[in-house]
């Protein structure tokens, strides 16, 4: 048994799903089993556990290969990533000759053409490498029970027999004062949101319009303007007050969970819940963020309206 070990970063749940992504090719390829380790270095781990698992990733998704759960990790390894994690941005480092451990986006040079990274700044992964990455997707990453049950019911009530417009809107660091990433930064123009989604509404007068956001002034702007069209599932989200904090390691988080692990883990759910939703939709319209990227990923022939690209923003597909 040879594991290959993806630890977490701080960083939104997204952006760590995409870390799981890039590093399944880069395990099978050296012959190892892949298996993901999150733990206190991201805000969404809970000390006592959360619906009944220890380690963030099992909190929402099955094991990446049924047979290796995280307890399928030795204790005297999982003691070494505690007093010896990954160097985040490192390549990773042997622990013996049956096991390595990273905490590898998966761009490192040294693994180029190894690993599958995604791209985070501006552009969108493009239809190859949607189409690689939903063959991963569709093999390893399964939510959980609970998850998809708690999809069916919203969707089967809300959302079937309409055509569905997707929207995700990133807020909270988006808009904060203390971010400094220029791809993030002014990612968030509503006016765009809404050009878009009135170009797809038309000829579509009993379309419904799914919004999915961390941010609930974000949510109040699409019901004022598209009224009982909209729904959206019961989340946590930002009202009021700095909407960026900080998170375990000091990295730029949405404040509304930065600072409280319970409500984090609770929000990491109702994202993937989200994810799972926007899935079904007919069009996505998003600015640039993780989860929007990985609704792109899951299903490769979604069309989507990017508002935040640096060139003429419009259709892509």
């Amino acid at each position: 048994m040879k594991l290959h070990i993806v630890c977490e970063r701080d960083v939104g749940l997204f952006s760590l799903f995409h870390q799981v992504i890039a590093n399944v090719p880069w395990a099978l390829g050296g012959n190892f089993i892949p298996v993901v380790y999150f733990g206190q270095r991201t805000c969404y781990w809970v000390p006592g556990g959360y619906r009944g698992a220890d380690t963030v990733w099992e909190y929402y998704f099955e094991p990446l290969v049924k047979d290796y759960p995280v307890a399928a990790i030795p204790q005297h390894i999982r003691h070494l990533i505690e007093v010896n994690p990954p160097i985040i941005g490192d390549v990773g480092y042997a622990a013996d000759e049956d096991t390595f451990i990273c905490a590898q986006y998966g761009d490192h040079h040294l693994i180029e053409g190894k690993a599958l990274p995604i791209p985070y700044l501006y552009h969108d992964p493009d239809e190859a490498l949607r189409r690689s990455a939903g063959a991963i997707i569709r093999e390893f990453i399964r939510p959980r029970d609970y998850l998809a049950a708690k999809v069916d019911e919203f969707f089967e009530r809300h959302m079937r027999g309409h055509a569905l417009i997707g929207v995700h809107v990133r807020g909270t660091d988006a808009i904060s004062s203390l971010e400094q990433r220029d791809y993030r930064r002014g990612s968030l123009v509503l006016s765009r949101y809404a050009d878009a989604v009135s170009y797809l509404l038309e000829g579509h007068a009993d379309a419904r319009i799914f919004v999915a956001t961390d941010d609930q002034s974000s949510l109040d702007f699409f019901r004022d303007a598209f009224g009982d069209r909209v729904i959206a599932y019961d989340s946590l989200r930002h009202v009021g007050g700095e909407p960026a904090g900080k998170g375990p390691l000091g990295c730029i988080m949405p404040a509304y969970i930065a600072t409280d692990r319970e409500l984090a883990a609770r929000n990491g759910e109702e994202a993937v819940i989200e994810y799972l939703l926007l899935s079904r939709c007919d069009q996505l319209v998003h600015n640039g963020s993780s989860l929007a990227r990985t609704v792109l990923l899951k299903e490769p022939d979604l069309p989507h309206i990017n508002t935040h690209r640096r060139e003429d923003f419009g259709v892509r597909s």
